[in-house]
């Protein structure tokens, strides 16, 4: 006999432990993972041109434009969580705003 959480007895191969990664969603310093890597590759690369063509602080103004960028890509995170998903939709569906009844 085992017991699990809460003093109940725990029927095995029926209560099973939810794993954290199946529920949540994965996330890169706090924002979505793909939009967040593809955001850093894109800066990341940026930097290095403009470091090695133009300047050296012109690709240190990038690395700060990349975080200032996924400084709101964090918060708009923190606000919704499906902040990505509900913007895709927009863009690809084109949902309206509103919707007249009638």
């Amino acid at each position: 006999m085992v017991w699990g959480r809460h003093g109940r007895e725990r029927i095995l191969g029926y209560h099973s432990e939810i794993r954290k990664g199946l529920w949540e969603r994965v996330k890169t310093l706090g924002a979505p993972r793909i939009i967040a890597s593809i955001w850093l590759a894109l800066c990341g690369s940026l930097a290095f041109v403009f470091a090695m063509t133009l300047s050296v602080k012109l690709g240190v103004g990038t690395m700060g434009f990349w975080a200032l960028g996924h400084g709101i890509m964090v918060a708009l995170t923190l606000v919704d969580p499906h902040w990505d998903e509900v913007g895709l939709a927009q863009l690809v569906y084109r949902y309206k705003a509103y919707y007249e009844a009638g």
